[in-house]
């Protein structure tokens, strides 16, 4: 058995240890250089704390699996949550995890989804005729401004039965405001010391601001659905706020700034991933015309005018394409845990408390587990041949696996159709100078394109 301090660990930088490195937006990629390096355990420290970086495939199955009883997210987490009233289902840990976990699970059961399915496609026509203004418009657009706007109006009527209509508006307040909260949160939870008690920067007067403006409209949203509760009209809750509301009736202890905290959570988890994901996917298939055009083909074979209907149709080369997109880019590709007892990883001890910072994409590119793993082919998930969805966990894994993965994938499978039902994108840049950051989430920088007829 080895001691952590035994491990190998990367060159430091500074006093701090490797806190350089982890507080830019390529950690993700770092860590797999040093994965090569240093093999698939190796450790980092953060200021005063060691930390392990966990790199084995198998090893991470088996923590995720022992959430959330053995393992839980860094404390770290949870405090910075809690201090900026966002501590809901994504970074809350044991009995006030299991609480929150059963409404938002009930908000995106299968039965909830199928009732939801009109809005979707109301939004989703909105969103072709989006594209439609910019197909005419013919200039560069952001394609992740685009999704993002797109998935926020899918969360918020979703989670407050209010539609936003940020598609078809040119302003974008509430999304534009969550682009000031996430990098913060992100660059809070790995700090090692609360620098911003004590000093506050540009980013963390415009994250207070950003979180000010979305509290008052999820404030004024709450008594909204308040309103219509009392009148009568609501037996069966239509959407998240009506049903945390409803819950207040028969716990207590539920309270309006734990509802605030919940609605903040599923626009944290519902809007950013799925926007990434999509911009990701049509920037591989951009680089891959046959890979485009025998999607585009799937989808005529289902393309009536209409967004497409529920129960979705069986599209096997687009559920390709999407894992391959998920697996070559993931948009969570880490998860910063810590263990609740003295454990055992590998063959290496570990103390209660060490943060422990897994590589959720580690085996995204190992070659044991896909064949020319560095190449996009979304034929490897049609074949069944070097593909295996065991080495991926674009959801998490275990207990604490994402709740809202089908919505998610819903919403990929529909807009995709919609923007290739009738449009292509054409790249403005080189694809080599797009470039990863990982920020919350791992989005594409400097990609942008003009949206054309087909």
């Amino acid at each position: 058995m080895r001691k952590l301090s035994q491990l190998p660990s990367p060159p430091e930088k500074g006093l701090l240890g490797h806190v350089y490195y982890l507080k830019k937006g390529n950690i993700h990629r770092q860590m797999m250089e040093w994965q090569r390096r240093y093999g698939s355990l190796y450790r980092l420290r953060a200021g005063l704390k060691k930390a392990l970086v966990i790199a084995d495939v198998d090893l991470i199955r088996e923590i995720l699996k022992a959430r959330p009883h053995d393992f839980r997210r860094i404390s770290n987490i949870e405090a910075v949550f809690e201090e900026a009233g966002m501590n809901g289902v994504f970074s809350s840990e044991g009995e006030n995890w299991k609480f929150r976990r059963r409404i938002v699970e009930g908000a995106l059961q299968p039965g909830q989804l199928e009732r939801f399915h009109p809005h979707m496609q109301n939004i989703t026509r909105r969103f072709s005729e989006r594209l439609t203004t910019l197909a005419l418009a013919a200039q560069g657009v952001s394609i992740t401004d685009e999704f993002r706007r797109y998935t926020a109006d899918i969360t918020t009527m979703l989670a407050f039965g209010k539609d936003m209509n940020l598609t078809g508006s040119s302003e974008n307040p509430v999304s534009s405001a969550l682009q000031s909260v996430f990098p913060v949160l992100h660059r809070r939870c790995r700090s090692p010391f609360p620098l911003w008690r004590l000093y506050r920067s540009k980013e963390d007067k415009a994250f207070d601001e950003g979180l000010d403006r979305i509290k008052v409209t999820l404030a004024e949203l709450i008594e909204e659905q308040r309103r219509i509760i009392i009148s009568g009209d609501v037996t069966t809750p239509e959407n998240f706020l009506q049903a945390m509301v409803l819950q207040q009736k028969d716990h207590q202890m539920l309270t309006d700034r734990d509802i605030v905290a919940n609605a903040l959570t599923l626009l944290l988890a519902g809007e950013d991933t799925t926007a990434n994901t999509l911009a990701w996917t049509v920037y591989l298939l951009s680089r891959h015309p046959e890979a485009e055009q025998k999607l585009i083909q799937e989808i005529d074979q289902h393309n009536d005018g209409d967004p497409l209907p529920w129960p979705l149709p069986s599209l096997p080369w687009m559920n390709a394409v999407i894992k391959e997109s998920m697996r070559l880019k993931p948009v969570a590709p880490q998860i910063y845990l810590e263990p609740m007892n003295d454990t055992c990883i590998g063959d290496v001890a570990i103390s209660k408390g060490t943060p422990l910072f897994l590589a959720l994409h580690a085996g995204a590119l190992d070659e044991a587990y896909f064949s020319d793993a560095q190449s996009f082919d979304p034929s490897r998930w049609t074949n069944r041949e070097g593909a295996s969805m065991n080495a991926l966990f674009p959801f998490g894994g275990g207990a604490r696996m994402c709740p809202g993965r089908s919505l998610a994938l819903t919403e990929i499978k529909m807009a995709l159709h919609a923007l290739y039902s009738n449009f292509k994108l054409i790249p403005l840049q080189d694809p080599n100078s797009v470039r990863e950051r990982f920020a919350f989430t791992m989005a594409p920088l400097n990609f942008r394109a003009t949206i054309i007829r087909r």
